[in-house]
Order: C-alpha cells, then sequence, then structure tokens
C-alpha cells in the first residue's frame, strides 16, 4: 500500500515536472495577466491568440495579438500582431524584477482613426492608460499598483515594418511607420509593472503615429492640389 502510494506520488512529480517544461504555465500566466490587465488599462478589447515561453531559455513568441478601440470608434481594432518574439532571462523569474531581454514586433497592423469628436484611438488609449496609472501611480482608490504587478526591465523593444492605415478626413492606407527602438526601459527606477510598460510602448507609438499620419495626409493634399492645379491649367489650354 505504501509502495503503491508512493508510486503515485511520484508519478505526480514527474507529470508536473513535464508540464512545466511542456505545458507552458508560464505563457498561461503572460496570457492571462495581458488579458487581465489589458483591458482596464485601454478601456478597450485586448485579446491574445496564444502565448508560448520556453521555461529553459527563456525564448518565446505571443501570437494574435489585438487590441480593440475604447468606445466612440468605428474600426475593428488599434492594433494586430501576429507574432511578437520574446526573450526572458530564466533565472529573473524567481526574483523581484524580471530581465526581458527583448520584445519585438515585426510587421503589425495598425489603424489610426480619428472619430466624430476630432479625438484618435490612440489619444484615447493613451489618456486611458494614465488615468488607470493615475498621477501618482494609484488607482481611484488609492491602492499602490505596483506592488501588486512583477516588475520588469526591457533590455530592448523594437517595432518595425508596421503598416498604419489612417481613417478621419480622409483614409489613407499603408503608411510605413519608422522602426521604433526603445532600450533599457525601467532600468534607472529599478524596474517597471505593466502599466508602466504599457505607458512607455503606448506613447512613443502614438507620438510616430501621429508624424506619420500627419505627413501622409499633407503630401495626399499636396498631390491633389496639384492635381487640380494641372487639370485647371489643361482647361485655361495652359
Amino acid at each position: 500500500m505504501k509502495k503503491g502510494l508512493l508510486l503515485i506520488v511520484a508519478l505526480a512529480i514527474v507529470g508536473a515536472v513535464v508540464f512545466f517544461l511542456t505545458g507552458n504555465p508560464l505563457g498561461h500566466l503572460v496570457k492571462v495577466a495581458i488579458e487581465q490587465f489589458g483591458p482596464k488599462m485601454t478601456q478597450a478589447e485586448v485579446s491574445v491568440g496564444a502565448v508560448v515561453i520556453s521555461a529553459t531559455d527563456g525564448e518565446g513568441s505571443i501570437s494574435g495579438l489585438k487590441i480593440g478601440n475604447p468606445q466612440g470608434f468605428k474600426t475593428d481594432y488599434a492594433l494586430k500582431a501576429d507574432r511578437i518574439a520574446l526573450s526572458i532571462e530564466p533565472s529573473s523569474l524567481t526574483k523581484d524584477v524580471i530581465l526581458i531581454r527583448k520584445i519585438e514586433l515585426d510587421g503589425p497592423s495598425i489603424i489610426y482613426e480619428k472619430n466624430d469628436k476630432g479625438i484618435a484611438n490612440f489619444d484615447a488609449i493613451q489618456r486611458n492608460v494614465e488615468q488607470y496609472l493615475g498621477v501618482s501611480g494609484k488607482n481611484k482608490g488609492g491602492d499602490e499598483k505596483s506592488g501588486e504587478q512583477k516588475k520588469m526591465i526591457i533590455d530592448s523593444l523594437v517595432i518595425r515594418n508596421a503598416k498604419v492605415s489612417y481613417s478621419g478626413l480622409m483614409d489613407i492606407s499603408d503608411i510605413d511607420l519608422p522602426t521604433i527602438e526603445l532600450h533599457d526601459i525601467g532600468k534607472k527606477t529599478g524596474g517597471v509593472d505593466s502599466s508602466g510598460l504599457a505607458r512607455a510602448i503606448v506613447a512613443e507609438l502614438n507620438a510616430q503615429i501621429i508624424k506619420a499620419a500627419t505627413k501622409a495626409a499633407a503630401d495626399k493634399v499636396g498631390a491633389a492640389a496639384d492635381k487640380a492645379k494641372d487639370a485647371f491649367k489643361g482647361l485655361l489650354g495652359k
């Protein structure tokens, strides 16, 4: 009876180890964290297809990330990314601050929309993140958020080959966004939580999208003006 019980316990332990190495509980926890905190911070739908992170070398990926829009916007989403590459230092997982070596988004699809009031969706998302954080880093109830979430330091965050579609007074598709690179996020402050990371990403992304969309809109207006000018000259026979 005792031998049988020991065998069952041994099998349970082996099963737990196998599950940890192959069942990817770390990836599951990351997925849950994204889908739990994402909507609270952005006030928009946030979903993830799957998160896979190796427990041995910390290499992994997030697939099927979709960030929706807050209320008052008509387009289907603000950002979609088929795959995000991750690299985490495994030895840091048991420490107070997790070291993330890299986060890379390659080829995300972005829709920059202005609603009827002239407010852009990324401005609204950034405002919602700021409100969630609060001026002093506290929520409306006054509870510290930093104590509830694991802190992180991110060595490198890169967003490349992003395509932006602008929806507003005019519709413009396939605007190329310059590569965005952020380094040493949270290093000076001893780490940031998921809210702080979101704030850093959204603020930089918002700034770059505004620049790219404004330039694309100006180019389109200029091209239309030149075309109208040429047509007018044609009418005058010049």
